[in-house]
C-alpha cells in the first residue's frame, strides 16, 4: 500500500513532514492502545512495555525519505532475514546480496527504509497513543527544513502514506519498483521476492536468532557499498573542484 503512495508522490509531491505531525497528532487522539492478552486460562497476559514510544517514531521517520523510491521496499525482505537470522537459500543470499550492494552504492536512502522496516516489527500497540504523539512531534521538528509548497492532491497522497507506514505488513508488493532508474538493480530482486512468499509470517511469530552470523552478509555488503561510494567520490572529487574553480 504504501509503495502505491509513493507511485502517485512521484506525480503529486509535497511536504511529507509537516502533514505527518499533524496527522499522526489528530490520530493519537483517536487512537487506542491495545492490550496484549493471552488466551489459555491459565497463563498471565504478558506485561504492557514502552517500546512502542520509541519504535514507532523510528518506523515512521525512516521510511520517510525526501525522494522516496519503491526499489527501497524490494530489499527489506533481503535484509530482515539476514539481520534476524532466519536463513535462506542461497542463490537468493547471493544475489540478492550482490544487487543490494550496486543499490546501497547509488542510493543510501535505502538504509533508512531498512532501518524503518526492522523497527515496525516491534511495533505492539500497547503504547500507540505515546508513539504517534512523539512521532508527530518529530516531524513537526523536520518540518521546518522542507518546502512548504503543497496542493489538494499531494496533500491526500502523504496521508495516504502517512497510515500506510502503521499498516505496513511487508508482503510481496504489486507495485514494481518503476522509478528512478536505480531501480534497474531492484527489478531482479523484486522477482526474486516472489519465491519466498510468506516470509513476512516467519518474522510476525519469530524472535531473532541470535546464534546466526547472518547479519554478516548484511554488514558486509553496506561496507563494500559505502567502500564504492567513497572511492567514487574520491576520483570524481578533483574534477569537481576543477569544474567549480573555473
Amino acid at each position: 500500500m504504501l509503495t502505491l503512495g509513493i507511485l502517485f508522490f512521484h506525480f503529486f509531491d509535497g511536504p511529507q513532514h509537516l502533514i505527518h505531525g499533524v496527522y499522526y497528532l489528530i490520530r493519537a487522539y483517536f487512537t487506542k492502545n491495545v492490550k496484549p492478552r493471552v488466551d489459555f486460562a491459565d497463563l498471565q497476559d504478558p506485561p504492557t512495555r514502552w517500546s512502542d514510544a520509541w519504535c514507532v517514531p523510528l518506523t515512521t521517520l525512516f521510511l520517510t525519505t525526501p525522494k522516496p523510491s519503491t526499489g527501497d521496499f524490494v530489499f527489506v525482505p533481503w535484509a530482515v532475514l539476514h539481520t534476524m537470522g532466519y536463513g535462506s537459500p542461497v542463490w537468493y543470499t547471493v544475489l540478492g546480496g550482490a544487487f543490494f550492494t550496486m543499490y546501497t552504492f547509488l542510493r543510501y536512502q535505502i538504509l533508512y527504509t531498512c532501518v524503518g522496516a526492522i523497527a515496525s516489527g516491534y511495533i505492539r500497540g500497547d503504547n500507540m497513543r505515546f508513539g504517534l504523539v512523539f512521532a508527530a512531534a518529530f516531524h513537526i521538528m523536520l518540518a521546518a527544513f522542507e518546502p512548504l509548497k503543497f496542493s489538494f492532491f499531494s496533500t491526500f497522497v502523504v496521508l495516504f502514506m502517512a497510515e500506510a507506514k502503521l499498516r505496513m505488513k511487508w508482503q510481496w508488493e504489486l507495485v514494481p519498483p518503476v522509478y528512478p532508474s536505480v531501480n534497474l538493480f531492484a527489478a531482479p530482486v523484486y522477482v526474486m521476492n516472489f519465491f519466498i512468499y510468506g516470509w513476512e509470517e516467519q518474522w510476525k511469530y519469530s524472535s531473532k536468532n541470535w546464534r546466526s552470523f547472518d547479519i554478516a552478509f548484511v554488514i558486509t555488503n553496506i561496507a563494500f557499498a559505502l567502500g564504492l561510494f567513497f572511492w567514487w567520490n574520491s576520483i570524481n572529487l578533483p574534477d569537481l573542484y576543477s569544474l567549480q574553480a573555473r
